[in-house]
This record gives structure tokens, C-alpha cells and sequence, in this order.
């Protein structure tokens, strides 16, 4: 197995290599939420799982696409969450898969995030948001499928970091494409509670520890570097922690301060302010 770090236009690539597959980690700079797409070349074509947030970043990424040389085959978003689903409208001319649940949730709700992030950008809302509404359109299902040699087994998981996830993975070369469900060095985002109304973390924490006992050799998270299986203790470890402190009462900056102090080398203090917004103040 081979990896190597480059940049280009702004997004970090690490390439992968390893028999009959290469994976692209792009990650986009932390304006954009430090999101990741995951580019699949194999041996003729390329898949792309999520497309990145802000219209620049999704640009450079299909540029990016281009210079390998190879087509682009289909591109699959993994949850509804705008940093992973926005730049898909760079990829309007290419097939775009989704959960039937996933792509319900972005058509609900496409509107009021494409508007509030435009709020957000103001002057320069046409030039970092997508001015057109495109949405997934095919729906995808959990199981197999081969793409090329390489077989895939796409997995429905809920109720964790957003209410549906898609999670591939390529059980030959022992990669999971876990995206959102794993954060690597970046505050993790949980906002959104379970479909009963509770918090997510004790659904997130024990799906996780279903992922340990297989052993994978590559991870590949939604926000940080590729990694492998010993993100899931360190990851278990975050969310209880995050845990206890909103169980303790703690709401706001006291929230925001207390998971920040606990680790304060990660990344994205951002998704801590917008998890207490979405908990604790949102009315929508």
C-alpha cells in the first residue's frame, strides 16, 4: 500500500494505492468544513462519494477529476448533511445516487439550507453557494455491486451522526468509507437526534463498536485524514465524553469550552457551535 499527499487548487489529496483500486482522499480547506469527497479509480473508470460544500471547492474537485484521465462513472452522496451534498451541482450532468431516505431528506429540506447558507455568504452568496437546487435523483439500495473488479457492499446505518448514513465499504482490501460516521482529528458534529427524539450517541457509540471487530486496514472518515480501525476506540472516547457533558447540563459556550478543552488539537470548533445551535436553540 502506497500513499501520497499533494495539493491542488486549495483541496488536500491523499492517494491511496493499493491492487486494482486507488482511492483519492480530497479534503476541502476549513472554510469548507474540512469535508472529504472520496474519488475510486479503478482500472477504467471513477466513482465519487460526496461532493464537498462551497461552489469553488466542488469546481476544483471535478478539475481535478478530469486530470486522471479517466470517466466519471457515477457520483453517490452518503447523508443530507449540506458539506457533503452541496457540490453535486458541479456533477449535474453525471447519474447521482442516494438512499431513497437520504434524497427525501435533501429534497425536504434543499431549500432552507441552500437559502440560509446563501444568508450566510451575503455579497459573495453566488460565487460560494450553488445558485441551482440539484438534488439526488437515483435511489441506491444496501448490498453489493460490482463496479469494474471491485465489488462494493453499501450499508444503511441510522440514527448516529444524521439520521441515515450511507456506509461503503470494499471488504477485499478491508476499506471502509465511513464519512460521517467517523471524524479524524475534527470536532464531530451531533446535532440531530435519533428518530425517537434522543441524542444520538448511544446508537453512534454501539454502531462504531459493531465496526471494530472487522478489522479494517484503511478508514476513510468525512472530515480528516484516512485512518484505520484505531479511529473507533478514539472515536467511542470522543462522543462519550461529548456526552457527558450535555448529560452534566451543559449547554452553549460551556459546551462548546469543555469539549475544546478535552481536545484541544482538533480541528473545526465550528460543528461544536452548530451541534449546541441544532440541540439546544434551533426552532425550525
Amino acid at each position: 500500500m502506497k500513499m501520497e499527499k499533494s495539493v491542488f487548487q486549495g483541496l488536500t489529496i491523499i492517494k491511496t494505492t493499493k491492487p486494482n483500486v486507488v482511492v483519492h482522499s480530497i479534503s476541502s480547506p476549513i472554510e469548507g468544513e474540512m469535508s472529504n469527497a472520496q474519488l475510486i479509480e479503478t482500472k477504467s473508470k471513477l466513482l465519487l462519494i460526496d461532493a464537498l460544500q462551497l461552489k469553488p471547492h466542488a469546481n476544483s474537485l471535478k478539475e481535478y477529476i478530469s486530470s486522471i484521465g479517466k470517466p466519471l462513472d457515477r457520483v453517490i452522496v452518503t447523508h443530507y448533511h449540506p458539506d457533503h451534498w452541496f457540490g453535486i451541482a458541479s456533477f449535474k450532468d453525471y447519474p447521482i445516487y442516494a438512499l431513497q431516505e437520504v434524497i427525501d431528506r435533501i429534497n425536504a429540506l434543499a431549500d432552507f439550507v441552500l437559502n440560509y447558507h446563501r444568508g450566510i455568504h451575503g455579497e459573495n452568496a453566488d460565487a460560494m453557494i450553488p445558485s441551482e437546487k440539484i438534488t439526488p435523483t437515483l435511489a441506491i439500495k444496501e448490498g453489493t455491486f460490482q463496479f469494474d473488479d471491485i465489488e462494493f457492499n453499501l450499508m444503511k446505518i441510522t440514527d448516529t451522526e444524521a439520521p441515515c448514513i450511507l456506509v461503503p465499504e470494499i471488504p477485499e482490501h478491508k476499506i471502509l468509507f465511513a464519512q460521517d460516521l467517523v471524524y479524524n482529528g475534527v470536532h464531530a458534529y451531533f446535532g440531530d437526534k435519533t428518530t425517537e427524539g434522543n441524542f444520538c450517541f448511544d446508537n453512534w457509540i454501539n454502531t462504531i463498536k459493531d465496526f471494530q471487530n472487522k478489522n479494517y486496514e484503511l478508514v476513510f472518515p468525512g472530515h480528516g485524514e484516512p485512518t484505520d480501525s484505531t479511529i473507533f476506540p478514539t472515536k467511542i472516547k470522543y462522543l462519550e465524553f461529548a456526552k457527558k457533558q450535555i448529560e452534566s447540563g451543559k449547554q452553549g459556550e460551556n459546551l462548546v469550552n469543555a469539549i475544546t478543552a478535552e481536545y484541544p488539537n482538533y480541528l473545526l470548533e465550528l460543528t461544536l457551535v452548530m451541534s449546541n445551535y441544532m440541540l439546544f436553540e434551533f426552532k425550525g
